[in-house]
């Protein structure tokens, strides 16, 4: 059984106030996503990746179809699938350790445990020297690692992630790209990561899913063996991506 999958998937809203204008944002979409996974969901603006990634999350539900979490119907956001957007949503007012241990109140952990798995999971992003200071005097990236680490210290079983180094500068992002792939390479964690970059997806991924232009459905598929070089210095990281801008290009497939 896949961890995560999705049967026949229609999502469609209004595209108007009157409700009398229907766009369609994923067209039968079928996808299963196994457990230890690293799935890259990656196609143009408005082709469904960010809303495949809500329903995955339990923040919307299909007009049609369904989508499931170990064989049960998702509707509604569920602490087994953590998400980490493009903006931090850190607390402004707590320091980087206290964002963390916000996350895990319910947990029924003691004020020991908590500091003990927020310290573990800074420690995991390298931002052990930072757990004091608050998010105003972090950068970007720094953040995301903070928001990354906030996911980490939940234990979730899917790591949602929307496009969460777009905002960065080349290099942080390129660094972060690494930090995430060794992290799920430590952690055996699954992880679905939605990217505009053909480049990051081929650096980070062990499957790319290729959405259409809008109405979202998916055309190819690739997966990426563990030995594969990730840089575009190599030969055969090269030929993915011209073959995935190909088919990104290919008229009848968009």
């Amino acid at each position: 059984m896949a961890l995560i999958e999705f049967n026949h998937v229609t999502k469609a809203f209004f595209a108007n106030r009157n409700c009398t204008e229907v766009s369609i944002a994923l067209n039968e979409v079928d996808l299963s996503i196994e457990e230890g996974e690293f799935v890259s969901l990656l196609g143009p603006s408005g082709c469904g990746k960010t809303v495949s990634l809500g329903l995955m999350a339990g923040f919307d539900t299909p007009t049609s179809g369904t989508v499931c979490f170990k064989g049960a119907p998702i509707t509604k956001p569920g602490p087994e699938r953590g998400v980490v957007f493009q903006e931090y949503s850190l607390f402004p007012w707590l320091n980087v350790r206290d964002n963390i241990i916000y996350a895990l109140k319910g947990k029924g952990l003691s004020k020991t445990e908590e500091r003990i798995r927020a310290d573990e999971a800074l420690a995991r992003v390298g931002m052990t020297d930072y757990a004091d200071r608050r998010p105003n005097l972090l950068s970007g990236g720094m953040k995301q690692r903070v928001a990354i680490a906030r996911l980490l210290a939940m234990d979730s079983d899917v790591m949602l992630m929307d496009e969460p180094f777009s905002a960065l500068d080349e290099q942080t992002r390129i660094a972060l790209d690494d930090a995430i792939r060794n992290l799920w390479r430590d952690n055996h964690k699954t992880i679905v990561f939605v990217t505009h970059s053909i480049t990051e997806a081929i650096a980070i991924s062990s499957r790319i899913v290729l959405f259409s232009a809008s109405p979202g459905r998916i055309i190819r598929q690739w997966c990426l063996s563990d030995e594969m070089a990730r840089d575009m210095d190599n030969h055969e990281a090269r030929a993915l991506r011209d073959e995935i801008r190909q088919a990104m290009d290919t008229p009848e497939l968009s």
